[in-house]
């Protein structure tokens, strides 16, 4: 069986075989959309009151630029800023972000955060009907990073879509990382009616670990509750998409 670093390397194979072509394309995308001019992020790293920290308002401000380059270094400072609540909501408003690249990269910093806040958002996100296979290898991994028992379910749901193995493999280990027992038996559903042993062992990889994590109640109770930044479900996701506990 899979230990946790081996899982991992398990799904970064997976999202470099689907980000190497399609993902690639899209990333080499240049700044063309016009621009301000300057240096991106130039006069938002440091506070307006002269501090080391960045400041929030004027990093969200920048989000709204017309040059994808200024908004790319909006996202990464406002990453440094990620236990500010306002930093995370904007970090959120980033994953609509109309340039591929600040886009993945507004959803990497949530992760990395393990920003409980943007759980909605990237679940709703992941069944969105434009969003690119590229696109949802980043959230699931993202998901599983942020480990919010909310998205258990809704990622269960989607190892019975026809997704192909690389994303399937990935909801698998983020359903391991998120930890709740409620995803057992979808896995192993899965597990059991696979002929792709790759995903039955990740399957049961993710079982185990499940079963034998210590989970302290008041986090997943926390973990429960409305978040600070928590958005509605968008008008244009699927219909049918497994979010009514959102």
């Amino acid at each position: 069986m899979l230990d946790q670093r081996g899982g991992w390397l398990v799904v970064a194979v997976f999202v470099l075989a689907v980000l190497g072509s399609d993902a690639s394309a899209q990333l080499g995308m240049g700044g063309g959309q016009g621009g301000t001019g300057g240096v991106p992020g130039q006069g938002a790293a440091q506070g307006s009151g002269g501090g080391s920290g960045p400041d929030v308002d004027a990093l969200g401000a920048e989000l709204r630029d017309e040059n994808p380059a200024v908004r790319l270094e909006a996202v990464k400072s406002l990453a440094e800023a990620a236990k500010d609540e306002d930093a995370i909501r904007h970090l959120i408003d980033a994953t609509a972000d109309a340039d591929t690249r600040v886009r993945l990269k507004a959803i990497d910093c949530l992760g990395n955060a393990r920003a409980s806040a943007a759980t909605p958002v990237l679940v709703q996100s992941l069944y969105l009907r434009d969003s690119a296979p590229w696109l949802k290898q980043r959230i699931l991994v993202a998901l599983g990073k942020i480990g919010d028992p909310r998205a258990a379910k809704p990622i269960a749901d989607f190892l019975d879509r026809d997704v192909g193995a690389d994303l399937i493999g990935t909801a698998i280990f983020s359903l391991g990382e998120v930890g709740n027992e409620s995803s057992i038996p979808a896995l192993q559903r899965l597990a059991g009616g696979t002929e792709n042993e790759r995903l039955e062992l990740l399957a049961g990889d993710a079982i185990g670990k499940i079963r034998a994590r210590q989970i302290n109640p008041e986090v997943q109770i926390q973990a429960l509750r409305p978040q600070p930044g928590d958005v509605k479900r968008p008008a244009t996701a699927s219909a049918g998409a497994p979010l009514a506990g959102f």
